[in-house]
């Protein structure tokens, strides 16, 4: 909170991929708790991604789901102009989304190599590129990785 009542990011508005479980509905929660209107990106689960949006507007903030595979660049693109369209600007982008392929690995395939560089390297860059269109002055990209992917 500031001395005027008013939290850090009162007007900003999020957009966190992968945000319907783990460390990215923790952080959509945290965003939205320090006065953000939250979106994230989900790519299996529906019902997560709505029980997040659900506590984000149980805090009196807009929450809003956007079903995007983070492998497919027309629905990271689709994501954000979606995401820019509702909420009229875009002020924050945490690059979250990521998957790791487990196992042994004389048994990891091309496709699961390809679907991780997909993910992890690829996407972040595409979201990124998305989002600068849509960023006010002073807009921030926070990219968070894992040990895992």
């Amino acid at each position: 909170m500031t001395m005027n009542g008013a939290t850090a990011l009162d007007g900003k508005v999020a957009l966190v991929t992968g945000g319907s479980r783990g460390i990215g509905a923790a952080v959509a929660l945290r965003l939205a708790e320090d006065g953000a209107d939250v979106a994230l990106t989900y790519q299996g689960s529906a019902e997560l991604a709505e029980e997040v949006v659900a506590k984000i507007t149980a805090m009196g903030r807009s929450g809003w789901a956007v079903r995007a595979d983070s492998a497919d660049p027309e629905a990271v693109c689709g994501a954000v102009a979606a995401v820019a369209e509702r909420f009229t600007r875009l002020d924050i982008l945490v690059n979250n989304a990521g998957v790791g392929a487990v196992g042994p690995i004389e048994a990891v395939t091309c496709d699961q190599i390809d679907r991780v560089l997909a993910v992890n390297v690829r996407a972040p860059y595409l979201y990124a590129q998305a989002a600068l269109q849509y960023m006010v002055e002073g807009g921030r990209i926070v990219s968070i990785g894992s040990c895992i992917a």
